[in-house]
């Protein structure tokens, strides 16, 4: 009886262990940025700006189009530091050149583990060109 009790409590104890083990597995891992751009000129959200959120020398990376609340929201499976990139293309062009003009914001974020950070990037009110 006693030999019983102790194969039966041993076998609690393994099945309790891997259970917290194989749960502790099963963590929240994805790092959500939401990006918020905001125009200079305006200091309003700013919608239709190509965001691209990015990080050195890696392959990972997201594009997308801010909304009408001036927002991109985007998830990565790792933490890391990330570089934020907002490109506003004006329409405008140099008669003589050709050249196109545009508008550009940058910024940086760090996300962590099952983290949603917001990061605020500001479209300045100079205009560049595309060479």
């Amino acid at each position: 009886m006693k030999k019983s009790f102790l194969i039966t409590l041993s076998a609690l104890i393994i099945c309790a262990f891997s259970a917290v083990l194989f749960a502790s597995c099963d963590k929240e891992t994805d790092s959500t940025v939401q990006v918020v751009v905001i125009d200079e000129e305006t200091n309003q959200p700013f919608q239709g700006v190509n965001v691209k959120i990015s990080k050195d020398n890696s392959e990972v990376s997201y594009e997308g189009v801010t909304d009408a609340n001036g927002h991109v929201k985007a998830t990565f499976k790792a933490p890391a530091i990330f570089d934020v990139k907002a490109t506003y293309e004006t329409g405008m062009t140099d008669p003589s050149t050709g050249e196109r003009f545009y508008r550009e914001g940058k910024n940086s974020v760090r996300l962590e583990d099952g983290q949603t950070v917001e990061c605020r990037v500001v479209v300045l009110k100079e205009m560049l060109r595309h060479y």
